[in-house]
């Protein structure tokens, strides 16, 4: 392809190939395939580059967002307020742990949690938590809506699938006193070489309980709680520490091409996100709003013709979603935006001559129509 949204072959390239491939074969030779100590180096390592006291691995993103909502004691008969805009992981763990997802809605510019929807939301519905998402790498009103939140002692958990490398107002995502929680997807900006996952938390006891959650409840004086097996397996572990080496240039290169973006379509009549986060932002993914989902799809088959990348994050709100229709809350935003959101190649690799590529192709079609 000629302009790929993704790019795995600059990524996994020989130098990290090489290291990897040592790094598994010392595994093999020490059979320490799960908890070792590459789990301890990443666990350090990450937590004090996002400014946490604890990182957690888990073996999942989706795990994270469980695990969370179980060390706050939330289950069956308690409301959690989740935004129309994220993937369906985030619903599916409230509903998981026998939770009841109810709907705020998202901002019509940036698919991020709206505080003033979740003060309407909480005149109806008494909330025992909120999972905001850095949708996109874009930090949520955090700030807002913890000012919302804290006098109703209604916990908050971050979810950080995509937000690595994004900044909240007073340090990078992670690094305030919610639950933070943390995908590594093979697709994401720090991404293993299959699943895993974490959980970033300042609370000493949290950690603890977390720890056991992920370990079957275990702790040194037995089973405690009945916890769930998501380790980590080193061989994950391994190679996200090794990810570490590189991820914060990789993010920067991220935050110059998303600025090459936004300065080059600015003027042009598709909607764009505010500036406001070209510095915030992780730049997981970089979406544009269409007129309309008909708009959205004649541009993708524009780009797909001339071997430009494009997705569809996300073709549906998950209002939408089957298994969430009947959910309460408010959700008239979200469904107009996922209608229009269509999202550019975007990878730590891309040259100016790809940006360029890209932009004269969406001002060729907009010009066509």
């Amino acid at each position: 392809m000629g302009v790929p949204i993704y790019n795995f072959k600059e990524l996994h390239n020989e130098e990290l190939r090489t290291e990897a491939k040592r790094r598994i074969s010392e595994i093999i030779d020490k059979n320490a395939f799960v908890e070792g100590e590459y789990n301890v180096l990443f666990e350090k390592e990450f937590a004090q580059m996002q400014q946490a006291k604890h990182c957690l691995l888990v073996a999942n993103g989706t795990d994270a967002i469980e695990i969370a909502l179980q060390a706050y004691d939330i289950g069956h008969g308690d409301k959690v307020g989740i935004p129309t805009i994220s993937f369906f992981a985030t619903a599916e763990a409230v509903i998981t742990q026998g939770a009841t997802p109810v709907f705020i809605d998202v901002d019509a510019e940036t698919g991020l949690m709206d505080p003033a929807s979740l003060k309407r939301v909480l005149k109806e519905h008494k909330l025992k938590a909120i999972i905001p998402v850095h949708i996109y790498g874009m930090p949520a009103p955090i700030e807002e809506l913890e000012a919302i939140c804290r006098p109703l002692n209604i916990k908050i958990v971050e979810d950080s699938a995509q937000g690595q490398g994004g900044y909240l107002k007073n340090g990078p995502i992670g690094s305030s006193n919610n639950l933070t929680t943390f995908s590594f997807y093979p697709t994401k900006n720090l991404a293993a070489f299959g699943d895993a996952g974490a959980i970033l938390t300042q609370d000493d006891n949290l950690a603890e309980k977390i720890k056991s959650i992920r370990n079957h409840g275990r702790s040194p004086n037995g089973h405690i709680l009945s916890g769930k097996n998501s380790r980590c397996d080193s061989i994950q572990a391994a190679v996200l520490h090794l990810k570490l080496r590189k991820i914060t240039q990789q993010n920067e290169q991220r935050k110059q091409i998303a600025k090459k973006y936004h300065e080059k379509l600015k003027n042009l009549e598709i909607g764009l996100l505010p500036a406001k986060y070209l510095e915030t932002s992780s730049w997981h993914l970089y979406p544009i709003r269409m007129a309309n989902r008909e708009q959205k799809y004649a541009l993708q088959q524009f780009l797909k013709a001339k071997e430009i990348g494009s997705a569809l994050f996300y073709e549906k709100s998950l209002p939408e979603e089957r298994p969430l229709m009947n959910a309460a809350g408010e959700k008239q935003v979200g469904p107009q935006f996922a209608a229009q959101c269509i999202c550019l190649p975007l990878n730590p690799f891309l040259t100016s001559d790809d940006i360029n590529t890209v932009c004269d192709a969406i001002k060729e079609f907009l010009a066509s129509r």
